[in-house]
């Protein structure tokens, strides 16, 4: 069913707010909300005009501002007790983090009411209280390839993993390096690596183990995981498989990953990455304009699973105009305009997929939707000091190692004692 315009919705909330927001004439602006992301540029101009309709419904102002480094900034204003009302968080583990340590607010009855309606975006909670509304996902398990090359030496979009080691070796011992792999990230290289093990842990061992693994249940020195980094290893660490070896996938910017892949003849064929790639594709390269994507094919059974990632609201303050901003986030609607504009994809399986502006928006749009497993990524679930830290630095030393226990070892470590936060079961898939 297609959906309203976000009035509807927001026609809910308003009774909540009562005269603190209602429009007068010797009170042209109403509450103001504070809102803190790494949204910049064309994505934060964006996201102003998804606000819109909230602002001119309820008469609430809301201001955003962004930053390049949000993990480092939002450490230091809480740091200096300096709270945004509501921050943006594309780690969920931040937010389970700052739950245990009582800094954020949980979901109100209401807003907790609007996200249960659509399980599959539960996440983050703490004990038995929600805390984020998922706004914005992204696919990361995507295979990058060029059509025209499969066109022309007869190569097929592998549906299962096995077609896809196949592949692998078809095209090496056709004389190209089948894969383009590279990590660099500036301070927070090696995250792209950890993508692909979670990837290869929900095809191996399934979303069960997957969702142990997040939690601490199972850890990075048990066999599933130890399995990932070997079946990750007979990738990129078998010679001829990645353009430029080791070398390159360590030294060279994740987002250059695909460039080989245009030149005149290709240098390597396939990247595995995001949505999040679109951005950083070479000149007038763009998806049916000289490449394409698949999904990462499955280990197991026919459908494959999907590992997504995106951006949480959380808030810092309890107010009224603030809880009345989280629901709206929490509804479909709140995406309609930024997905018209282009560069946005709801985590909402209800969100009408007709609406997206962008065509690989509304092939991932419906990959999210049709997909009998979405996990969301899992070194973002993560306490930070494992996420965003040892599971980085194990990658780059398996790589250079291939030692999966030495590289788990390392990863492991991260966790402090009792770091395995308690979490709320994720209903759904």
């Amino acid at each position: 069913m297609r959906l309203r315009r976000a009035s509807a919705i927001i026609a809910i909330v308003v009774s909540i707010l009562a005269a603190a927001c209602a429009k007068s004439d010797s009170a042209p602006t109403g509450p103001i909300v504070t809102v803190f992301g790494g949204y910049r540029g064309v994505e934060a101009q964006r996201f102003a005009a998804s606000l819109v309709p909230f602002e001119e419904e309820t008469g609430i102002d809301v201001r955003y501002v962004g930053t390049g480094s949000f993990a480092k900034a939002i450490e230091e204003r809480i740091a200096n007790a300096d709270y945004p009302d509501v921050a943006m968080f594309p780690q969920p583990g931040i937010i389970r983090q700052l739950a245990a340590q009582g800094i954020l607010e949980p979901l109100d009855d209401d807003t907790r009411a609007t996200v249960l309606r659509d399980p599959d975006t539960v996440l983050p909670g703490f004990k038995d209280e929600l805390y984020g509304v998922w706004y914005r996902s992204s696919v990361k398990s995507l295979v990058w390839y060029e059509p025209q090359v499969f066109a022309e030496r007869g190569y097929r979009v592998p549906t299962t993993w096995s077609e896809l080691m196949d592949l692998t070796e078809e095209m090496k011992s056709d004389g190209y390096a089948p894969w383009c792999v590279a990590i660099e990230s500036f301070g927070a290289t090696g995250w792209v690596a950890t993508d692909w093990i979670e990837d290869i842990v929900l095809r191996q061992s399934g979303p069960d183990v997957y969702d142990a693994w997040v939690d601490g249940e199972v850890t990075f020195e048990d066999e599933p995981i130890l399995d990932a980094f070997d079946t990750f290893g007979e990738i990129v660490r078998t010679p001829g498989n990645v353009y430029g070896g080791t070398q390159r996938i360590l030294g060279t910017p994740w987002t250059e990953a695909q460039d080989p892949m245009f030149e005149d003849p290709p240098r390597c064929l396939l990247n595995r990455q995001g949505s999040v790639q679109q951005a950083h594709l070479p000149g007038s390269v763009s998806v049916g304009n000289g490449t394409d994507v698949f999904v990462l094919p499955p280990m197991q059974g026919d459908e494959a699973p999907i590992l997504a990632a995106g951006e949480f609201a959380a808030a810092f303050n309890d107010r009224p105009e603030v809880r009345a901003l989280l629901r709206y986030l929490a509804t479909p609607e709140s995406g309609i305009a930024w997905a018209e504009l282009g560069g946005f994809v709801s985590p909402h399986k209800s969100f009408d997929t007709s609406l997206y502006g962008d065509e690989l928006d509304r092939r991932m749009g419906e990959t999210i939707a049709e997909a009998d497993v979405v996990r969301f990524d899992a070194s973002d679930q993560m306490v930070p000091s494992v996420g965003s830290g040892t599971f980085w630095t194990a990658m780059v030393s398996f790589i250079l190692s291939g030692d999966a226990h030495t590289a788990a070892a390392e990863a492991q470590a991260g966790y402090p004692q009792a770091a395995q936060l308690p979490t709320v079961p994720t209903p759904g898939n």
